[in-house]
Parts: structure tokens; C-alpha cells; sequence
């Protein structure tokens, strides 16, 4: 028997301020509250992807950003959408006046990218 993961379950990110984000991420991208462990993390998630938010230390360097692979590291999490919800989240996002980039055509795709505000780069993505 081979091995055959189902899915992501949980991405962790380390932030300044876990409830300020845990808001954030609600109020822009609909995530909620699914589990929470005594002091942490907080899991919040959409569908049956979660992000496992984990306080950062007071000293911890801002998230590094830049489309260069000059780095070993993750670089974004993308969360998929509809198109309805593609054109919807950029007027959301321009609403709340978060700055992104984007649409960008990928042949395959489209996406708008963005931080979250400890810069923490993210990504909206559909296919048509």
C-alpha cells in the first residue's frame, strides 16, 4: 500500500496578536473559528482547510516578501474560490482597503494576491 494524503489539513502561522487575526481573517476572507487549545493555537479555517494561528515572540522578524525563490520556505497560501467570488472578494478587498495585485491570468487560473497584516503573503485563485 502507498501512501495518499486527502488534503491540507492546517497551515501554521505565527502572528503578533492571535485574536487581532483571527478577526482579521474573518472579516476578509469568511474564515472561522473550529478549535482552540489552552493558550494555543487557535484553528480557524474554511471548508476543510484550517490555518493554526500560534503567537509569535515579541522579537520575531516581519514575514519576508518578494516573488523570488531566494529563500528555502513557503511562500503563500492560496484559498480557491468561484468566479463570482473572485470579482466579489476584489471589491471586498478594495472596500476594506487592503491593496492587492492582480487579476492575474495564468492560462489556467486567475488570482489576486495580498498580506494579511503581520505580511503574510495570500492568494485568491479560480479556474475557469
Amino acid at each position: 500500500m502507498s501512501l495518499a494524503v486527502r488534503g491540507i489539513d492546517h497551515v501554521e502561522v505565527f502572528v503578533r496578536d492571535i485574536q487581532a487575526a483571527a478577526r482579521w481573517y474573518r472579516e476578509v476572507l469568511g474564515l472561522v473559528e473550529r478549535y482552540r487549545w489552552d493558550p494555543e493555537p487557535l484553528m480557524i479555517g474554511a471548508g476543510d482547510t484550517m490555518l493554526a494561528l500560534f503567537q509569535a515572540r515579541p522579537d520575531a522578524a516581519p514575514a519576508r516578501s518578494g516573488e523570488g525563490g531566494s529563500s528555502l520556505r513557503w511562500h503563500r497560501v492560496a484559498w480557491r474560490i468561484d468566479e463570482a467570488g473572485f470579482k466579489a472578494a476584489q471589491k471586498h478587498l478594495a472596500r476594506l482597503g487592503i491593496p492587492f495585485r492582480g487579476p492575474v491570468d495564468h492560462r489556467h487560473s486567475r488570482s489576486i494576491y495580498f498580506h494579511d497584516p503581520d505580511r503574510h503573503p495570500l492568494e485568491i485563485t479560480y479556474y475557469p
